[in-house]
């Protein structure tokens, strides 16, 4: 039996590593101010295709959204318009700025090799790019519901058991640890009636683990200026993504019933949306040459 694990294991890993070089290969070929500009082009164009949900009536343009008119279409715009309308605003406000820095880098190239800058705006804009995943996964959690017995968990559990594949036994037992403490904590205060009753204990575990959690590793880690730091986020990392892929693989589900129901505007701005944080990790991660030096490299 411990061969077969091992062998599995090791097949697993095999798999990813190619997937990860096929992977790294199609995104190096994508510019990052080219990624940073189609990105943002793709949001600000949602302003004028329908993206709003409405229960009782027609879908809604972005600008009708902003307006009032409409609902953001995952679950923080379907649990609360208001909050649903921020955060669609927050993406535009971001994939505006974009734009503005792309303009002004045309004028002026060192714009894109501030190092602070770019650093503060891919913390956004990975934020809510991961915040987005989250949400789209917690309303396929929602909708799931209507599902008999406990089979709409059964994706959610063998997505946290994917990072086992990568990381140490030592790291994956306080993964798992934190994970069980806080759907247990959920699980107390909702047993005691400690929980609003309009709020399901299972989507609050499943937002704490898909969104808080993984961001406070990245954010611990990811931004870490020491060597050791930044070694164990490349350990962590490989965790995380394999967590992810069965959330991701959700997604695209979603963004076909978002085409169904007429939202199809959804689908340029949730690749918007993930182009932008794409080019500015890119860009954090590419060395910040002074002008005159990457000049000459490039000569």
């Amino acid at each position: 039996m411990p061969n077969a694990i091992t062998t599995a294991r090791y097949r697993i890993e095999r798999a990813w590593e190619r997937g990860h070089a096929w992977s790294h290969k199609l995104v190096a070929q994508i510019r990052p101010g080219v990624s940073l500009l189609s990105g943002s082009v793709f949001v600000l164009l949602t302003l004028f295709l329908p993206i709003g949900y409405e229960a009782c009536g027609p879908p809604r343009t972005g600008y009708e959204m902003v307006a009032g008119k409409g609902d953001w279409p995952t679950f923080l715009g379907v649990s609360s318009s208001a909050v649903g309308r921020d955060f669609y605003m927050v993406v535009l406000l971001l994939a505006s700025c974009t734009l503005l820095l792309i303009l002004v880098s045309g004028l002026r190239p060192g714009a894109l090799r501030n190092k602070a800058l770019v650093s503060r705006l891919a913390l956004l804009a990975g934020t809510v790019s991961l915040f987005l995943v989250c949400d789209v996964t917690l309303l396929l959690a929602a909708i799931s519901e209507d599902q008999p017995g406990l089979a709409a968990l059964i994706p959610l559990v063998a997505s946290c058991l994917c990072p086992g594949v990568f990381w140490p036994r030592k790291g994956f037992i306080a993964w798992v640890s934190v994970i069980a403490s806080t759907v247990s904590l959920l699980f107390i205060l909702d047993a005691l009636g400690l929980l609003d009753g309009r709020i399901n204990w299972v989507l609050l575990a499943t937002e704490a683990v898909y969104a808080v959690v993984p961001l406070g590793l990245w954010y611990t880690y990811g931004f870490s200026s020491r060597p050791e730091g930044r070694a164990r986020w490349e350990i962590i990392r490989r965790g995380l993504v394999a967590f992810y892929v069965p959330a991701v693989l959700g997604n695209f589900w979603f963004l076909g019933i978002a085409v169904k129901k007429g939202l199809w505007g959804f689908v340029p701005c949730y690749f918007g949306i993930h182009l932008i944080a794409l080019g500015y990790l890119r860009l954090k991660q590419e060395p910040m040459l002074p002008s005159a030096e990457r000049t000459s490299d490039q000569a």
